[in-house]
């Protein structure tokens, strides 16, 4: 979905020369979420870790611990990837959508271990966002073996588009703590392993389906207050923004 910002380029008396840039396919969109977030969820995992299920059978990673934490986290930081959602949305002009909170896990990554190229499906439909957002990273990702001038080691990786040689098709990226990345279900993308080091990379995944309003309407025929019942007891949770 195309963003549009002019940028002005040429500006005088007489004269006004503006870009518009425009960029069809999917959209990768990055959020930096305060620490304060980060140490919250960071504290609440650890202090639960022993309570929590295994999620290794659900997932791709060839990751050895990788734990559910949808019920694990609180309505404040749910608020928080709601709101997130909805600038996605928002971004991409279908602001009346519905937004319903799926499941939530987080990886802990170890050296040698990493998550291949993949995409994520919902029990309940097609349609929805991924996300990733950094917890926690090591201070090194250890020496490349080969190219340091093009690293992989650790890093977070999307792919997505067609070959066209103008334009992107792959997005690589040395994800920091606090980074937080939404993007559609069906967008390819993965984790490269690391080396050298005993710290872990910690991320947290959120998948979040998406209904549009003609679905929204057949299941809520109600009004708001079917809509109201349902969500308490589904315990999901909507979100609808306006572009302003």
């Amino acid at each position: 979905m195309a963003e549009e910002k002019r940028e002005k380029v040429v500006d005088s008396t007489k004269n006004k020369v503006t870009m518009l840039p425009i960029t069809l396919g999917s959209l990768i969109l990055k959020f930096e979420l305060p620490l304060t977030t980060i140490d919250a969820i960071n504290k609440s995992y650890d202090e639960n870790l022993r309570n929590l299920r295994p999620h290794n059978k659900q997932l791709a990673g060839k990751i050895k611990e990788e734990n559910q934490v949808t019920d694990l986290l609180t309505e404040e930081m749910k608020q928080t990837f709601l709101v997130c959602f909805g600038q996605y949305l928002k971004q991409i002009q279908k602001p009346f959508w519905g937004v319903s909170l799926a499941k939530a896990w987080i990886n802990e990554m170890r050296a040698g271990e990493y998550n291949p190229f993949h995409y994520h499906v919902s029990e309940l439909t097609d349609l929805g966002l991924s996300s990733v957002l950094v917890l926690k990273r090591p201070t090194t990702y250890g020496t490349e073996f080969s190219n340091e001038d093009d690293q992989t080691n650790g890093f977070l990786e999307f792919v997505g588009g067609n070959q066209d040689p103008l334009g992107l098709s792959q997005f690589r990226v040395d994800a920091q703590v606090g980074d937080f990345f939404i993007f559609p279900y069906t967008m390819l993308h993965g984790v490269y392993p690391f080396r050298e080091t005993d710290e872990v990379r910690r991320t947290l995944s959120y998948n979040c389906d998406l209904l549009k309003p003609k679905i929204i309407d057949y299941v809520y025929p109600n009004g708001q207050e079917s809509k109201d019942k349902l969500a308490k007891d589904a315990k999901v949770e909507l979100l609808q923004t306006n572009i302003h």
